[in-house]
């Protein structure tokens, strides 16, 4: 029976690009995945995908409307979503905040639910990989 080995992103979900870049028209840049050579795409130099097919984070980022969404994070299921078209206000907004807490009871204790606001553009940034050591310790395998 014939193995197959599976590149480091098919694991993490995670595409690093190799030094060759490229600047398109619709404000993407471009490259090679180094672990699978599949052709990536990023908008904010944060978070690489692939280029071909549907890039649903990409979509959803895109969205003009202002939406609520109720996420499971223990399951990382969305619960449901909710539009803020009809509330003429940010006030009205954050009452319907409120009332949805409430009526979800995220506030309880042991709840996983969490409240998430499509205006927020405060995305955690990914963590710098910490620097290689410049040498090896004396006793490693490896300094021969």
């Amino acid at each position: 029976m014939p193995y197959v080995a599976l590149s480091q992103c098919w694991f993490t979900r995670q595409h690093q690009p190799n030094t060759w870049r490229v600047h398109e028209d619709d404000g993407g840049i471009y490259s090679i995945c180094r672990h699978c050579g599949r052709r990536i795409v990023t908008w904010g130099r944060h978070r690489w995908s692939l280029a071909d097919g549907l890039d649903v984070a990409r979509l959803a980022e895109t969205v003009t409307t202002r939406f609520l969404t109720v996420l499971d994070s223990a399951d990382e299921l969305v619960v449901r979503r909710f539009t803020v078209d009809h509330l003429p206000d940010e006030e009205a907004i954050e009452a319907f905040k409120l009332e949805l807490r409430e009526r979800y009871a995220m506030d309880a204790p042991g709840s996983d639910l969490t409240l998430l606001d499509s205006a927020d553009k405060t995305a955690a940034r990914p963590r710098k990989v910490p620097p290689m050591a410049a040498g090896r310790a004396p006793d490693s395998p490896r300094t021969a």
